[in-house]
This record gives C-alpha cells, structure tokens and sequence, in this order.
C-alpha cells in the first residue's frame, strides 16, 4: 500500500469510529416538530373533550341513531314524521332523539305544539353528514352496492 493511501485511511478512521459511535436516537428533532407535539399533548390532556368525542363516536355507532342524524343532515323534522320515515315507533324515535340532544348532536326549536329537530352541524366539524361522502357511500347505496 501506498504511503498515502495510508495515511488517509488512518486519517479517515477516527470520524468513521466517530460516526459508529454515535446513537440512531441522537439525530436532532426540528423544533417546530417539537412544538407540534407538545400542543398535541396538551390538547390530549383535555380529558373532558377526549370523553365528550369518545361518547358521539359511541353514540353514532348504532345504526337507528345514525339514520337518525343522516335524515336531520337534510332538513328538519319532528318526531313523528322521523318516526314514520325510518319505520320505527315513537317511543323509540323519542328515546334515540334524547340520547342526540344530550350530547348536542340535534337541537330542538318549537313550532307551535310541535316540536322541531335539525342537525347540529357544528358537533360534527369537518365530518358533517352534509359535508363527508363516507356518510352518504354507507347509507346511500349505490346500484353496484344494492343486495
């Protein structure tokens, strides 16, 4: 070997053992990545907010109660009339309504005798029945989904 071969091997190799020596966790976090997950965290700590969407989520999980909202998403109706189009009884309609309202999902406005429900379209943000297609592909099949 040459003796300048030599001498840039030996010299190369501190920064190569150097280099090995160094943790794969050592790398730099960019601080606005840092920042991002410390908002994050706190946001995650809001125990109440993370309950609050943890109990909507549940409570769209049945399907009477989705139908429900799906139907609201296109204009307002009362009881009955939500009774009728979903083909269930009253009582039933009345009940699922009440879980709704209780979570703010359906405001209720009177008219008279009758009573009035419509969709809260702010509880669902960016995922508003009227706005999100994942609503309307499930429960408004098209023909290739029909059975």
């Amino acid at each position: 070997m040459s003796p300048t071969v030599t001498r840039l091997t030996r010299a190369h190799a501190p920064r190569a053992q150097a280099r090995r020596a160094v943790p794969a966790l050592a790398t730099p976090v960019e601080p606005a990545a840092t920042s991002r997950a410390a908002r994050i965290r706190l946001m995650l700590e809001d125990r109440a907010a993370v309950e609050r969407l943890a109990r909507t989520f549940k409570a769209l999980g049945d399907p009477h109660r989705s139908r429900l909202v799906y139907a609201l998403s296109h204009e307002e109706l009362c009881v009955t009339e939500l009774a009728e189009a979903l083909g269930t009884s009253l009582s039933a309609t009345s009940h699922q309504l009440r879980i709704l309202r209780d979570l703010d999902i359906v405001r209720v406005r009177r008219s008279g005798k009758s009573q009035l429900y419509a969709l809260n379209e702010r509880a669902f943000g960016f995922c508003s029945p009227r706005s999100c297609h994942a609503w309307k592909d499930v429960l408004e099949p098209g023909p290739e989904q029909t059975v």
